[in-house]
């Protein structure tokens, strides 16, 4: 966590306690929503490092996002496992499960839009090597163009994927 006391006089560190105060309130939270389900409309948007010391995520969607990903906890996860230090939980990304786990000192957002309630913590982005990033890109575009030539076709892009205005008057009991 980052010292953000500017005052060499704040010898109680009020910031960085406040800090972790506010990320105490959200394991909490979330061990709540672990064990009984999210209540109500409640759900959660979590945004954190990628490249964060702890962060468990598979190549390929660190590659899709090098610096920070924001998750949404709502309908669809599982086996959400929240520890003092990080939580755990199981995804879908394009249908594919992936299981991350994410250190609550990697978090640099939380918010649940039911209620309008966010936090943004005052972490330190990790140092990022940008020229290992894009050969880890190449990499993974390289495993993504061999699964296409064993798959046969080539994934659709937005480019080749258009709107179609469908009448639903056919659909009506008349």
């Amino acid at each position: 966590m980052t010292d953000i006391s500017d005052s060499p006089d704040d010898i109680y560190k009020y910031a960085d306690r406040v800090q972790v105060a506010l990320l105490d309130m959200v394991r909490s939270v979330m061990r709540e929503a672990a064990s009984q389900g999210l209540a109500g409309g409640h759900h959660f948007f979590i945004t954190y490092f990628t490249h964060a010391d702890g962060v468990v995520i598979s190549d390929k969607l660190r590659a899709q996002h090098p610096e920070e990903i924001t998750i949404v906890l709502q309908n669809q996860y599982e086996d959400l496992e929240i520890e003092e230090d990080a939580f755990h939980v199981t995804l879908s990304f394009n249908d594919t499960p992936e299981r991350l786990t994410v250190p609550f000192a990697a978090m640099s957002k939380f918010y649940d839009p039911s209620v309008a309630f966010g936090l943004i913590f005052d972490v330190d982005a990790p140092d990022i090597d940008f020229a290992a990033l894009a050969e880890q890109d190449a990499m993974v575009d390289a495993i993504l163009s061999a699964e296409e030539s064993q798959t046969g076709a080539p994934e659709a892009t937005a480019e080749d994927k258009k709107g179609e205005v469908v009448n639903l008057d056919s659909f009506r009991d008349k």
